[in-house]
């Protein structure tokens, strides 16, 4: 059995969540920390709980609100035949249109007959399961066996229990068909027994202690049918079905490290349940290393019968899935709402090489799209800057930095991330108009994207040179001359066309010497990686105290860029 559609209303952090699946093994949950990813994952399993004990509080509902009542549906096709019987589910039956992503309350020949599962609990904190249909409103009840045959299993950080027999677990279906009550019980009688055996050296203490209790009881005229004394007590000492544990030798499986036991569980969910399985991992990255991670991730896209709901904060995870299994999940206000990054429209946008080399920003909540890595590593300088002045960190804001590779590349990936419902805004040099105009600018602009070029159609270098202190400027030059190793006399030299002293600390501040030193570090790439970047900024991060110099270009954009990550 597959989920079709999902909808959560006042469980946790979610206040309301519709999410339609279109038709698809994968789904991988990604977005900020706190978008409630972990908390889809215990929706579905709460819905197919395979056990009666399942215990809410008031925190699981929305704010603590136990007025309004956390309702959970879920909607599930590929059908076992026996939940489609009219004496089962048969009358329940609704229809799934998987081309148009749309549930019709009546079941059709051209439509996937699904059936809905409804989770809902009142401030009583009384779980209870129904199918239902708008046919028949009042639904019926949805059992704990028939949940189980669903075969959702939760992967999380503390799943010991799966690699027991306990009641619902994989194991415990991959186990063929015994009496394992029957089993335990024989097992502690065979305790009593061996134990009984050993008596005289074993309880000698125990049994006198016992001949003192009858002689009292006596006395006290409590009737003694035998004799006292000291034994096992069977109700005591029953041993449960998840008692029986999944073994190495003498070492029990729930010994290995945490990554091998997820692999294993995951393992073991696939192979146990023939109809099918829904496996639900959460943070798959959790005691993996990276060989391991890509190994897990091929196993899971071999399996054809499951279906995987995944979450996780690694960009290796990201690296070895495609843009198909992504889906980004976004909250606000407690309303989520989860997009695929393969959506229709961003086919030409290279979001899935973004996926592969700059990761991070899938995983953030704001992206400041860069026109290279020169400007990725100058906002790194300048971040490290605003932290050393007690700002908190782009990090804090939830922003990522991405490198475009290229003027061309900024205005397709930033109308990529907007539409991905990312808050997006764009840092670009203005000196490539064929590549981004001033007409993109102003494109992007319009559609909520605030933009941030630097003025008179200058780059980065040719706009810090010329808005930048005279000392700050030659602090640069020596930057690239003695520790980044470029020629600088003979490249600012060849711009200048005029004499020059080949000792930096005598150059003399001119207009024509700040815009021949400009075009050398833009057309030479002193600064052009992201290291450098970062490099450069350090170098002449004083200026930024110089109040002559917060009101040039350069740092003007700066600092309205600053107030756009600072902003909630």
């Amino acid at each position: 059995m597959k989920i079709r559609k999902i909808s959560i209303k006042n469980f946790r952090g979610v206040k309301e969540l519709d999410w339609s699946l279109p038709t698809a093994d994968i789904f991988c949950l990604i977005g900020k920390g706190d978008s409630s990813k972990s908390t889809i994952l215990e929706a579905i399993r709460y819905t197919f709980y395979p056990q009666w004990n399942l215990t809410f509080s008031d925190s699981d509902f929305y704010q603590c609100r136990i007025e309004n009542e956390i309702t959970i549906e879920v909607t599930i096709g590929s059908l076992i035949e026996e939940f489609c019987a009219l004496n089962k589910y048969g009358h329940h039956l609704r229809g799934w249109d998987a081309a148009a992503l749309t549930l019709m309350d009546e079941p059709d020949d051209h439509l996937e007959s699904v059936l809905t599962v409804r989770l809902t609990v009142e401030k009583d904190l009384e779980p209870k399961w129904i199918v239902v249909c708008d046919r028949n409103p009042e639904g019926a009840p949805f059992k704990q066996t028939d949940r189980n045959k669903v075969g959702v299993g939760l992967i999380g950080a503390y799943s010991e229990r799966e690699l027991s027999w306990a009641n619902g677990t994989a194991l415990a279906k991959l186990t063929e068909a015994q009496s394992l009550t029957e089993l335990l019980a024989n097992a502690s009688r065979t305790a009593r027994t061996s134990l009984d055996a050993d008596r005289p050296a074993t309880l000698k203490n125990f049994d006198a202690a016992a001949i003192k209790s009858q002689a009292i009881a006596k006395l006290l005229g409590v009737p003694v049918l035998d004799a006292y004394k000291a034994h096992l007590d069977l109700a005591s000492i029953n041993l449960k079905v998840g008692g029986l544990a999944l073994h190495d030798g003498e070492i029990p499986l729930r010994q290995l490290g945490l990554g091998s036991r997820r692999m294993l569980q995951c393992g073991i969910q696939r192979a146990g349940l023939e109809e099918g399985h829904i496996t639900l991992f959460d943070e798959l990255e959790f005691g993996l290393e990276p060989h391991r991670i890509t190994r897990l991730i091929k196993h899971i896209r071999e399996d054809k019968r499951g279906q995987y709901f995944l979450t996780t904060h690694s960009p290796m995870v990201l690296r070895e899935l495609t843009v198909k299994d992504l889906y980004i999940v976004h909250s606000k206000g407690g309303v989520v709402q989860i997009i695929s990054a393969a959506q229709k429209g961003l086919e030409e946008h290279e979001v899935q090489g973004k996926i592969r080399s700059s990761t991070e920003a899938f995983l953030a909540k704001k992206v400041i799209v860069c026109e290279g890595a020169t400007e990725v590593g100058f906002l790194r300088g300048f971040d490290d800057y605003q932290i050393e002045n007690e700002k908190d960190p782009f990090s804090f804001h939830g922003v990522a930095l991405l490198d475009a590779k290229g003027a061309s590349k900024v205005k397709a990936l930033a109308k990529a991330f907007k539409s991905l419902c990312y808050d997006v805004s764009v840092l670009a040099d203005g000196d490539a108009e064929k590549q981004f105009s001033t007409a993109d600018a102003a494109e992007l602009v319009a559609l909520g994207i605030p933009t941030y070029v630097w003025s008179d159609k200058l780059s980065l270098e040719e706009r810090a040179f010329q808005d930048l202190p005279w000392d700050d400027v030659l602090a640069s030059v020596k930057l690239a001359q003695d520790e980044l190793f470029y020629p600088v006399y003979d490249q600012v030299r060849s711009q200048l066309l005029e004499n020059l002293d080949k000792d930096i600390g005598t150059w003399t501040e001119s207009p024509k010497l700040r815009t021949a030193i400009g075009v050398a570090a833009k057309n030479s790439g002193w600064f052009k990686d992201t290291t450098r970047g970062d490099l450069w900024f350090k170098a002449i991060c004083l200026a930024f105290q110089d109040a002559a110099f917060g009101k040039k270009n350069l740092a003007l954009e700066l600092s309205k860029l600053w107030e756009w990550a600072e902003r909630v």
